[in-house]
Formats: structure tokens, C-alpha cells, sequence
């Protein structure tokens, strides 16, 4: 498939078996796979994707609504009042998912990442050229990276399937963890693969009147195309908010401009995506929708404060973050906010706003990845590539998508493991990085075994 020889499961070679636990062990991995795709249809409908809530209950975010948790546990600053202090009591509070027990599958990669090399390269989401999963062997060989994205690499799911087997294969001849594979497919104009039914853009599904039940089914519609097709992570929902109607790069991407409705909807999509096996990613935090600057080509700066963000972009995160939706991942924007941040660092790069707002502020203990760091103007104009691989990590950041060549994706991998060797990056937050990542794998599937029981379209 592909073009790619898959290596034997009996090959004992020391590069092929440095992580496996053993041919019997790689031969259940597939199988519990292949046992995925078919007894999928039915635990969707076990898990009631189709159902709309009772008439009777409370909208998200009213008054007496169980899902919606207060917006503020004390004083709202305004919009023009300096920033608070991460744990501060002017944030947007947000109830934390109960501590999780230790994952054997996560204690045992973790264990097997020996070297510096090993654990650095989880941290990488790197893209690749071509159309065939061999475009990506010298990078899976030479970053041993967490996992891959497709960019430009398929159109159809026939070709889309044969590469993700390829990339197995490849990953598997290399001894290196199983890859999380990851795609944009939002619907509407973003939707990489394209001979798969096409759901429409959000705004235009949100503006038919759409329930959460349905948008729980649209979610679950993804899932099954792509599983289908091998695929892992899903790059969605978009959950900003559109305030601006001359955004260049949200518009229809986003459910709409109430941010009670963007959240209620986001939530729903997500509970029916991961209840089919795939990971979320929500984006683009802490909210690309007020901004009249693509990223691409530059940095987008928003005045705002505190009270407005709590308001307004937070809302669908931390509906997507609480334990009813309990969303696995969570995609940065290249935006600079500096009432927030004062420094005017893009929030990527930005602790007080990835560690300060969103894991202290809304307690989301999840996995944070960054939008792409080698091919958008609001990085690449104003930082080195290392230099940004850096500051991301050391903000808060897990796992960096790094599209470009291979010879970019090299220098921020080696500048960060330079980094961690000097101390200039704490062992402490990539191993913490590391763990976020494997504990995403190991809940969806990836590092073999059952997947996690998710809040599905009841919770």
C-alpha cells in the first residue's frame, strides 16, 4: 500500500525492536484496530450521538444550566485594566478534570525514551513533502518525531489510507513510539481530503437552526471518515468567536459571533469526535476571531483585556475543557494580546497566556499544541526557528506542528534538545510535555490497547 514495504512483526533487528513489546503485541495493536472499524457504528449508537437535549433544559450558560459552571469567580477587571496574575481571582474559572491514575501505556513509553533525542522528538508534529508516506521516511528516521500532519500530501481517501499504512510501517522499521497522524478537516472550504461527503462550513450548519445533538453527529461523522482512513487527531473544532466580520482567516470556519452558541455547538462536535475515536483539537486559543490580520502573513495584535476575553473568546474553551466534554487537545494562536501579555509575545510563545490563563486560569490539563511554527508570518517574521521551538515549549506548549523542510524542522529539534542539555529548558516541563503527549496517544488508541471511554453526545 503506498509503495512502502512493511517490515515482518517477527523482524527482531535492534532498530525494529528497540520500543515494540514484541511481535504478538504489534500483531494486537493492528488487529484491535481493524476490530475498531467494525464495531465502531454501533458504539456511536450506543452512545446516543443522534439524541438533542430535552427542550426543557437550561441553554449553556444560563442561569441553573449544570453545564455551565460560573464565568468568573470574583470581580471582573475591564477592558483596560492591567493584567492579573495567572491564578488571579479575575479569570474565568474553570473546574478541573479529576487527577487521572498513572496509564501503564504512558509510564512505559515515557520509561522508553532513553535519550534526549527520544523524548525531545514526542514534542514534534512535522509535516512532509510528496504524496506517498516514503516523502516522510528521512523525517521519521532523523526526528523520530511524535507525530505526522498532512498538509498537501492527499486528496482522496484511498490515497490518504495508503500513506497513514505506510506511515506505520515506517515508523514501526524506525523502533520509534506509534505517531499520532493528524489532518485539518473542519468541513467547508478546510477539508484536506476531498472525494469524503463534505458537511459544510460551521457558520453555515450553525445558522440552519442547529442543535447540539446535531452538531454531536456531525462530529461523529468526521469521526468515521476518518478512521476510516487511519487517521487519529482531528485539527477542530474552530472555536472562536467571529466578532469581526473582515476577518481574513476565521469567517466561516467559525459557528458564528455569540459565544454562548460557538461553545454550546464546539462542545457537542467535540463529545461526538472523540466518542468515535478521534482526537480533538480545538482552536485557536485564546481566540483568532476579532483579528483583521491573517497570521500567515503577519502578527495579529488585539487590545484587549481580561474582562473582554472572559467574556467573549474564553467561553467556548472552557466549555470545551470541562469534565462533560473534556476536549484532549488544545491549538494555539499566533496572536499577541498586550494587556495580557505585555512582552507583545505571540500567545505561542507566551506563558502568562498558555500556562498563566490556560492551565492555571482554566485548570485544562490536556495536551497544547502550536499552529504551525515553520510556514506562518507572525513566527517566522520576528523569531528564529529555534528560538521559537524554545520559547514554545518553555511557555507551555507540548507538541509543535512544524510544517516546512527538513532542514528547519532539524534546527528547532537540535535547538531543543541543545536547550534541555544546558538547562536553558527544564527537564521538569519536557518531560511534562511528553507525558501530555503519550497520555493523548494512549487515550485514543494509539499506543495499543482499548480506547478511553469518552463523555460521547449524553454527557
Amino acid at each position: 500500500m503506498g509503495g512502502t514495504d512493511l517490515p515482518g512483526v517477527l523482524d527482531t533487528s535492534p532498530a525494529t525492536s528497540r520500543y515494540r513489546l514484541g511481535a504478538v503485541t504489534d500483531m494486537l495493536i493492528h488487529a484491535r484496530r481493524a476490530r475498531f472499524l467494525v464495531v465502531f457504528g454501533l458504539s456511536l449508537t450506543l452512545l446516543g450521538c443522534g439524541a438533542q437535549a430535552p427542550p426543557t433544559q437550561a441553554p449553556s450558560g444560563a442561569p441553573g444550566s449544570p453545564s455551565a459552571g460560573p464565568l468568573a469567580t470574583g470581580p471582573t477587571p475591564s477592558d483596560g485594566s492591567p493584567a492579573a496574575s495567572p491564578t488571579g481571582s479575575g479569570g474565568l474559572a474553570a473546574t478541573p478534570s479529576p487527577e487521572p491514575t498513572a496509564d501503564p501505556r504512558v509510564e512505559d513509553a515515557l520509561a522508553a525514551l532513553d535519550t534526549d533525542e527520544e523524548l525531545v522528538g514526542q514534542l514534534l508534529l512535522v509535516g512532509w513533502s510528496g504524496t506517498s508516506a516514503e516523502g516522510a521516511q528521512q523525517a521519521i528516521d532523523r526526528l523520530r518525531p511524535g507525530g505526522v500532519v498532512f498538509i498537501a500530501n492527499a486528496s482522496r481517501a484511498e490515497r490518504a489510507t495508503a500513506i497513514n499504512l505506510g506511515l506505520e510501517g515506517l515508523a514501526d522499521a524506525a523502533g520509534i513510539i506509534p505517531l499520532l497522524k493528524a489532518i485539518d478537516h473542519e468541513g467547508g472550504a478546510v477539508q484536506r481530503i476531498e472525494d469524503v461527503a463534505n458537511v459544510g462550513s460551521n457558520l453555515e450548519f450553525a445558522s440552519d437552526g442547529a442543535t447540539e445533538g446535531n452538531a454531536c453527529e456531525r462530529g461523529a461523522t468526521h469521526a468515521r471518515q476518518l478512521r476510516e482512513m487511519g487517521f487519529d487527531a482531528n485539527l477542530a473544532p474552530v472555536l472562536d468567536v467571529n466578532t469581526n466580520p473582515d476577518n481574513p482567516v476565521i469567517g466561516d470556519r467559525s459557528y458564528g459571533s455569540d459565544p454562548r452558541l460557538v461553545a454550546r455547538l464546539g462542545s457537542a462536535y467535540v463529545r461526538g469526535l472523540q466518542a468515535g475515536g478521534i482526537l480533538a483539537v480545538g482552536k485557536h486559543f485564546p481566540g483568532h476571531g476579532d483579528t483583521s490580520v491573517d497570521s500567515h502573513l503577519g502578527l495579529p495584535v488585539l487590545d484587549f483585556g481580561r474582562g473582554r476575553l472572559n467574556d467573549v473568546e474564553l467561553v467556548p474553551f472552557k466549555r470545551a475543557i470541562a469534565p462533560e466534554t473534556r476536549i484532549a487537545a488544545i491549538m494555539t494562536a499566533h496572536i499577541a494580546l498586550p494587556r495580557i501579555d505585555p512582552s507583545g509575545l505571540p500567545a505561542t510563545l507566551s506563558q502568562p497566556i498558555l500556562t498563566g490563563i490556560l492551565r492555571d486560569q482554566l485548570g485544562y490539563e490536556g495536551l497544547v499544541i502550536s499552529d504551525d511554527t515553520a510556514a506562518m508570518a507572525a513566527i517566522t517574521d520576528g523569531f528564529e526557528p529555534g528560538e521559537a521551538a524554545i520559547m514554545a515549549i518553555g511557555a507551555g506548549v507540548d507538541m509543535l506542528i512544524i510544517g516546512g523542510d527538513l532542514d528547519r524542522q532539524v534546527l528547532m529539534r537540535d535547538a531543543l534538545i541543545q536547550a534541555l542539555g544546558s538547562g536553558a529548558l527544564s527537564r521538569d516541563r519536557v518531560v511534562e510535555a511528553a507525558r501530555h503527549v503519550l497520555s493523548a496517544k494512549a487515550r485514543f488508541g494509539v499506543l495499543g490497547g482499548q480506547l478511553d471511554p469518552e463523555p460521547g453526545c449524553g454527557g
